[in-house]
């Protein structure tokens, strides 16, 4: 807890220099770095029922938008300011371009959600995972290195764990299909509200030639990734789709999600001269995991929270899907499996999920 603290103090310091330094450079320091491209926005819808998988548990339930636009706009130029020098701080060179192709930025505003595996107690369950609930926003760029076989993206999250949104939500959906009300979330970690923030950094290598799918071959890619914030972890990930392919290597990525699909700029159009796209896909990762702010909690009181010794510090992950293109317009479901995140019982299981993602270019 003590390292998470320093750990997340630091990036939040960081954020506030990085914008500051922009702002001295002056309001033409980000119209420097416009966004890449017309612009186009995604749409996902996460449960764990869609997966076919009776269950309300673990990761229950989650949701965002993404969209891409020539500009940020006044109001998150702040946010993608302080990635931007987040990047350029860990990685100068890369930051400066030196070789590398500026693709198009993201943003995405979401909501995820955690439930215990019974929703009927009003009691805290002390054993089991914590109610918790995540509303967050994501500023992410995708860059790609000029010979085309190698990227590097980056995203920075500022949220806010333990709003009333999650419970109203849950609730309401819940009366709407006519399941019982769900108990127990007056004990979500942090209830009440308190900021959070991640940023994460990856590298992705693409492991075969990218015209191998007119050869009967996969798509193949590995991908190295870190994270510190509120979810504090490393990880390895090998991920292949195969099938019709038109859209680039980079622009599909499974393996850059955490709950939630990734926050990528849609990227969907292709040739009218061209069949529809349609592939399938599946991947793998490993990680190595030192904090979950959605388990442990930050600095406010939790009612329940997961100890230090508790929390599964590897994790392995699983992911099979479907995904078609029409003209401008792409669906995609996945199915995940992932090992638990506890090492306790009850809370001592295995998350399943599925979600259904729309994008489309503008």
């Amino acid at each position: 807890m003590k390292a998470y603290s320093r750990v997340l103090g630091v990036m939040i310091a960081l954020s506030v220099t990085g914008a500051a330094t922009a702002a001295e450079r002056g309001s033409g320091a980000l119209d420097d770095q416009e966004f890449q491209g017309g612009g186009g926005y995604a749409i996902q819808l996460d449960n764990d029922l869609f997966s076919g998988a009776h269950r309300d548990q673990d990761y229950s339930w989650g949701g965002g938008v993404t969209y891409s636009s020539p500009h940020p706009g006044l109001l998150l130029k702040p946010l993608h300011r302080s990635r931007a020098f987040l990047d350029s701080w860990l990685a100068p060179d890369e930051s400066a371009r030196n070789g590398w192709a500026p693709e198009q930025q993201a943003t995405q505003i979401s909501i995820l959600a955690m439930t215990p595996q019974t929703l009927k107690s009003d009691a805290p369950l002390y054993k089991d995972r914590p109610f918790a609930s995540l509303v967050y926003v994501t500023s992410s760029e995708m860059r790609v290195l000029e010979n085309g076989e190698r990227a590097r993206f980056s995203s920075f999250t500022f949220g806010m764990l333990g709003l009333h949104a999650a419970e109203v939500l849950h609730r309401g959906v819940h009366a709407l299909v006519g399941d019982e009300r769900p108990r127990g979330w007056e004990h979500q970690i942090s209830a009440g509200g308190e900021p959070t923030a991640r940023y994460v950094e990856a590298q992705q290598w693409l492991l075969n030639d990218s015209l191998a799918d007119r050869a009967g071959l996969p798509e193949v890619k590995l991908t190295v990734a870190g994270s510190a914030g509120y979810l504090t972890e490393g990880s390895v990930a090998v991920s292949a789709r195969w099938g019709r392919l038109q859209s680039p290597w980079w622009s599909f990525a499974p393996e850059l999600g955490d709950y939630t699909s990734a926050p990528l700029a849609p990227i969907t159009s292709i040739s009218s001269h061209n069949p529809a796209e349609i592939f399938a896909f599946a991947g793998f990762r490993l990680k190595a995991r030192a904090y979950n702010a959605l388990l442990q909690g930050q600095f406010r009181h939790s009612d329940v929270r997961v100890q230090g010794d508790d929390l599964a510090h590897t994790q392995a992950e699983a992911w099979v899907g479907l995904a078609s293109t029409w003209s401008d317009l792409r669906v995609t479901y996945t199915v995940r499996y992932a090992s638990a995140e506890m090492t306790s019982e009850p809370g001592s299981r295995g998350l399943i999920w599925a979600g259904i993602n729309f994008e489309r270019d503008l």
